[in-house]
Formats: C-alpha cells, sequence, structure tokens
C-alpha cells in the first residue's frame, strides 16, 4: 500500500505522541481482557441453570408439633396432607435445605472406604420420596425414588444403606470418561455405602460460591430438625395465589407460626446479589475502558491533523482525493492501535502465565485475546473517522498560509 511507507516515516519522527498512545492502548488493553473474562465468567454463573421449575416453587418452614417423635412425625404428615389437598398446589415435599439458600452440608465422596483422600465433594438434600418431583429436576438416567424409600429420622439419613440419586455433573466429577458408569455404582458417605440409582441432569446447590456448587446429592429421608422446610410447587401462574392459600390454610392453627416464606426467585436473587453487582461493575469498567481508548485515538489523530494542516493542504493540491486523505489517517491509527493490541497481548500473556503459576487460578482463555483486539481496533476505527473527515476537508490553499 502506497501510503504505509510515509505513514510509518510520519510516526518515527513523532515518536514521544504515538508511543505514549501505544502504551495506554497496551495497559487498557491488558485491563480489557481480564475485564471481559471475568464478565462472562459472572454471567455464565449467573445465568447457569439451576435444574429446579423456578417461576412455580417457594418453600417456608414451621415449627415441629409434639412432645413424643412418633407425634411430630404424624403431625408433620398431617400438614403435608393438607397442603397437598389444595387445589392451587400441584406438588408438595419436605426439604432439609432450599437450593441457593446458603444453608446445607458438604460432605467427602469415596469410591472406596478405605481411599485415604476423597474423589470429590457435594452437597446432600434430603427429604420426601417426591422430592424431585417437586423440585422439577430432569431424571435423566436411572429411576426415581418411591414411598417406601422414604424414612424420618434425626439426622440426613447418610447413616443407612440406601439408593441415592446425584447430578450429572457430580456422576462426571467420578467418572470422567462416561458419566454412564455411575449408575448402579456405589459410592461411600461417612464410611457408608450408598447405591447410585439415578442422575438428574441440572440441581444447583446450597451455596453459589461453593467449588463443588454442581455437584449434588439426593436422599429420601425426611431430616426431622427442629423446624420443618415445605417446598411447595404451584400449578403454572398461581404462585402468589398458592402462597396466600397456603398461609390461610396454616393460620388456622392458632399455635403455628411461618416463618422464611419465600419464593425460589427471591432465593436466587440473594445467592447472586454480589455476582450481579460485579456483573453490573464489570460492564461499566468496560465501557469505561473503550472510552478511554476512543479518546486516546481521537486526540492523537486530532491533534496530528492540526500540526500537519499545511502538509495536508499541499497534497490536497498535487490532486490528493478526500477519500486518500481518510485512508491516509485511517490507517495511521491503525497501526498504532495494532501496535498498542499487540504490546497489550503480550503484556496479557505475561500477567496471565504469573497469576497461574503463583496464585493457581485460571487462565484467561486464548480467545478472550482476540474479542478484545477486536473491539480495541473498532474502537479505534470509529475514534479516527470525525478527525480524518476533517483532514479531508482541508482546503488546498492551507498550503499557501504561513504559520
Amino acid at each position: 500500500m502506497k501510503d504505509l511507507k510515509p505513514i510509518i516515516s510520519s510516526l518515527l519522527r513523532a515518536k514521544m505522541a504515538p508511543l505514549l498512545l501505544i502504551l495506554q492502548i497496551a495497559v487498557t488493553f491488558t485491563v480489557l481482557v481480564n475485564s471481559v473474562y471475568l464478565m462472562v465468567e459472572k454471567h455464565a454463573d449467573i445465568t447457569a441453570p439451576t435444574g429446579l421449575s423456578e417461576n412455580v416453587l417457594f418453600s417456608f418452614q414451621i415449627p415441629h408439633q409434639g412432645e413424643e417423635q412418633s407425634q411430630k412425625i404424624a403431625n408433620m404428615y398431617k400438614h403435608l396432607e393438607a397442603i397437598r389437598a389444595l387445589e392451587s398446589v400441584e406438588r408438595v415435599s419436605i426439604i432439609n435445605s432450599i437450593p441457593l439458600s446458603n444453608r446445607g452440608g458438604g460432605f467427602d465422596i469415596k469410591m472406596n472406604p478405605d481411599d485415604p483422600v476423597y474423589v470429590s465433594k457435594a452437597a446432600a438434600f434430603t427429604g420426601s420420596y417426591d422430592l424431585i418431583d417437586t423440585m422439577g429436576v430432569k431424571l435423566i438416567a436411572g429411576e426415581s425414588f418411591s414411598l417406601v424409600d422414604e424414612e424420618a429420622l434425626n439426622d440426613l439419613g447418610l447413616g443407612r444403606s440406601t439408593g441415592v440419586i446425584i447430578s450429572k455433573a457430580l456422576a462426571q466429577s467420578l467418572f470422567p470418561e462416561n458419566w454412564h458408569q455411575a449408575l448402579g455404582s456405589t459410592i461411600y458417605l461417612n464410611q457408608v455405602p450408598h447405591n447410585i440409582r439415578g442422575v438428574v441432569e441440572h440441581l444447583a446447590g446450597p451455596w453459589s460460591f461453593w467449588q463443588y456448587k454442581k455437584n449434588n446429592i439426593i436422599l429420601p429421608t425426611i431430616f426431622l430438625m427442629t423446624d420443618i422446610t415445605f417446598l411447595v410447587r404451584s400449578h403454572e401462574g398461581l404462585r402468589e395465589q398458592t402462597m396466600k392459600d397456603v398461609v390461610e390454610l396454616l393460620m388456622q392453627d392458632p399455635h403455628l407460626h411461618i416463618d422464611e416464606l419465600k419464593t425460589f426467585t427471591e432465593f436466587k436473587e440473594a445467592a447472586y446479589q454480589a455476582q450481579n453487582a460485579a456483573y453490573t461493575t464489570l460492564q461499566f469498567v468496560i465501557v469505561g475502558l473503550v472510552l478511554i481508548t476512543m479518546l486516546g485515538v481521537f486526540g492523537q489523530t486530532r491533534f496530528s491533523v492540526l500540526k500537519r494542516r499545511k502538509q495536508i493542504g499541499t497534497r490536497r493540491a498535487l490532486g490528493a482525493s478526500r477519500m486518500e486523505i481518510i485512508r491516509y489517517f485511517t490507517i495511521e491509527n491503525l497501526l498504532i492501535t495494532l501496535c498498542g493490541a499487540t504490546l497489550g497481548a503480550l503484556l496479557t500473556i505475561l500477567a496471565n502465565n504469573l497469576v497461574v503459576a503463583h496464585l493457581e487460578l485460571s487462565p484467561v482463555p486464548w480467545p478472550y485475546l482476540a474479542y478484545s483486539s477486536a473491539i480495541v481496533i473498532l474502537s479505534g476505527l470509529i475514534a479516527a473517522i470525525q478527525p480524518a473527515i476533517n483532514a479531508a476537508n482541508i482546503s488546498p490553499a492551507e498550503a499557501t498560509r504561513t504559520v
């Protein structure tokens, strides 16, 4: 390209301004790559499938009633059947903790009780035999529980050898080559064997921030805690009405009080509040970085045009067209932006290697370098358009003027 040689010569003569802009773009690029990566990671966390029928679920707690355990169990089932009989209720189950509620228990999982270390970790959800249907999670392998599997105990039921249902993510952790091998296999929780009888596609854990948040186990055990937690599934579009119906039903008993009446949507919003705030902040950071890049390129191009008005006028007098002038300044700033992006990519790779080596964090994937390069280059081109058009409009008469 005939303009390339004079452009490079011009940049080499005016070393300081282009160099400062290149350094600015490089630093901006490095921050931009990491910001884009973190934003995408946050978005993936926030939008990750929970596996549950989110828009029709709500939960609440009531205290156990009765002095003897048998009486407590009888009263619990009485409330369960009364709620189930409501027309607006599709299903209802008892559960030990609600997904994304920040309350639950995590356990080591071993494939052999004598293994010195665990294979993976998982959270345990316990409850009624029909808990899977109430939550709306999709069973993709094996079979669900039946009424004969259900038992009410004073613990999570890990001490009894029983069939369990696990999430696909946990199955993949246990059998990375073929998760289907998990079906029928035996895992050990607290040295007690449990047979895997089913696998669900997705199931959110109790904590959104936990490393093993996708690894979950379901047991058909009703945990007799101080309070009973009910998970209610309404018919589509009737959640608010169902909540009113359930409250009216239970309030007929003057000795009952309801705690923690919340929709699953509320639990999810609270669980991801920090991630949503970080996601929004990163969006502003990225917009700010793009604007900084654009302002830098705009200022450099404008300065270059003002400094070379007479030179531009001479080129116009010698027959250069407006498009040739626009092309000249566009290519000039494209070269500067490319140099800045290339230096920024090298800095990013260096910083990435240091972070991975010393902080044991996951590396930024290579495609993000390409994404950020595209953002920086496009921003630079857009910012250079207006000063380049101004340069093209300089009259040939400028060649005859003196400073």
